[in-house]
């Protein structure tokens, strides 16, 4: 079975616990797709997303820490983007809590697109913190 996404070099930020959060991202995100490739119950694939979500939030909070700490820009704009991920896992988590997805339909690639975009976006911000913290 093909994975929905794979991890690749260019995710890596150099900083080990966001890189962690990142590859378990990305494993949950197959975990779920796995799931409903194989028909399971639609509460099953809810309680993952849900578990996916519960994930993400935490590791949204680190980055926030992380970007306070570093007194990086764009903080506003990351805090966005995280909501619309999040937003989005709650529209599909409740889809298959309420029966309105059907077990035979796919992830949406939209979360795919979602995840590798903010990936990228962190690899920029994360070196920065790489870069200043070798000046100091």
């Amino acid at each position: 079975m093909m994975n929905y996404l794979d991890w690749n070099s260019t995710f890596h930020t150099g900083i080990a616990s966001i890189d962690y959060d990142h590859r378990r991202l990305i494993e949950m995100l197959n975990e779920i797709h796995d799931l409903i490739e194989q028909s399971a119950e639609q509460c099953t694939i809810s309680d993952e997303l849900a578990d996916f979500y519960a994930f993400a939030e935490g590791h949204f909070a680190l980055e926030k820490k992380l970007m306070q700490d570093e007194n990086l820009p764009d903080l506003q704009e990351r805090r966005d983007i995280h909501h619309r991920l999040l937003d989005q896992v709650r529209e599909i988590m409740d889809g298959y809590e309420d029966g309105i997805y059907q077990p035979a339909e796919r992830l949406p690639e939209t979360l795919k697109i979602w995840l590798v975009g903010a990936i990228g976006i962190d690899v920029k911000i994360f070196a920065a913190i790489g870069d200043t913290s070798l000046h100091h």
